[in-house]
């Protein structure tokens, strides 16, 4: 791989939490942070058009014709991040005024990974050709589609900026980044190493308990550690199909949703319960990678759950940091990602891997929209 010029690029993320944009600025040459730069979150209205389209998209699983929401769903995706990205540019001209490209994540609808020898299939929402014609900038998108054609599971795709993050901080030995949306995935960094996967629920199903109960979500774990964890619930939880798959895997938000079985259940136990699945999630699947982290960075809203936290600590040997104690800037870390993964696409570097993803040999990714 020749080396390129550094340049100025722009991320942007919306997770499966539904609850905003990340966008964040970055400068790199694709293989190397030379500098972090200015990031927002940008709140998504309550009244948007995701849920309805999350729900079909639940119903539809990729059979039949695609339901009118979805391109309803897509308009308000594209604009939101337009927000995003003039809000940004906005408040640091200093950053636009030398901005190059921009990479564009999309929002995941729904997702189903290999089985069975077949290739599996994602719902990312998003049009890079609209982005670069409202911004005037080249747009890289669709990430994982690639991936998913040549049989990767399609995620995770930030490992790859995670070891940038890693070499960057100059961290000695192996590093684990356990990175908490609504769905869990972690990368293992260091000594010749770049291994990922997901690792199950993160906040996803807490969050969805939460709401069952008319609260937004659990802050600070404060509900979670006032329960008792029904450790036997969660053993059954983990016995799911998801934790017998072979490394690398991914998930989609949904594979995880035990709603169904919590009925007998009161607030407070419930919400440790799910709290204990996401960080015993984290834990098996670290233990089956077979390699041992000296630490674990922890990512993501997650990050923030005390109850997830001492679980972890519990279940893990390994000193549990955040990404602030390593000083980096936790919330924007999927957006200046995709920031990196774009400058990559442009300059033909691989993506993924087969121990990141489990496609069969290292691609790029992505596809490159021009402004017009």
């Amino acid at each position: 791989m020749r080396d390129h010029p550094p340049i100025i690029v722009l991320g942007l993320m919306s997770g499966t939490s539904l609850d905003g944009v990340d966008a964040a600025f970055l400068e790199t040459d694709g293989h190397s942070i030379k500098r972090f730069g200015p990031s927002l979150t940008l709140d998504m209205p309550k009244e948007n058009p995701l849920g309805a389209a999350i729900k079909e998209a639940l119903t539809w699983q990729f059979e039949g014709p695609r339901p009118a929401v979805f391109s309803q769903a897509q308009d308000f995706i594209d604009d939101i991040h337009i927000q995003a990205v003039k809000k940004l540019c906005s408040r640091h001209p200093e950053w636009a005024k030398d901005l190059a490209l921009i990479g564009y994540h999309g929002q995941t609808l729904l997702h189903h990974p290999p089985s069975r020898g077949k290739n599996g299939q994602t719902l990312q929402l998003g049009s890079g050709e609209k982005l670069a014609a409202a911004l005037q900038k080249p747009v890289v998108w669709d990430f994982r589609s690639q991936d998913m054609c040549a049989g990767g599971q399609g995620a995770p795709l930030a490992p790859i900026y995670h070891k940038a993050l890693v070499e960057k901080a100059g961290l000695n030995g192996v590093t684990a980044i356990l990175n908490l949306g609504g769905v869990g995935n972690v990368t293992l960094v260091g000594d010749g190493i770049l291994k990922a996967s997901d690792t199950g629920p993160a906040n996803g199903p807490l969050d969805q308990w939460m709401q069952k109960h008319g609260k937004n979500y659990d802050k600070g774990g404060r509900i979670s550690l006032r329960g008792t964890p029904d450790f036997d619930r969660i053993d059954k939880w983990l016995s799911r199909d998801f934790f017998g798959r072979a490394l690398p895997r991914s998930a989609d938000r949904y594979d995880f949703d035990v709603m169904d079985e919590m009925d007998d259940m009161p607030l407070e136990d419930g919400a440790a319960s799910l709290a204990g699945f996401c960080a015993l999630s984290a834990a098996k699947t670290l233990s089956q990678m077979s390699v041992r982290p000296e630490r674990l960075i922890l990512c993501g809203g997650g990050r923030h759950n005390r109850a997830i936290r001492w679980m972890l600590e519990t279940h893990i040997a390994a000193d549990i940091l955040t990404a602030e104690d390593i000083g980096w800037e936790s919330d924007a870390i999927e957006a200046q990602a995709f920031g990196f993964l774009a400058a990559r696409s442009l300059y033909g570097f691989p993506n993924s891997f087969p121990a990141t993803t489990g496609v069969r040999k290292a691609i790029s990714g992505g596809r490159l929209a021009r402004e017009t």
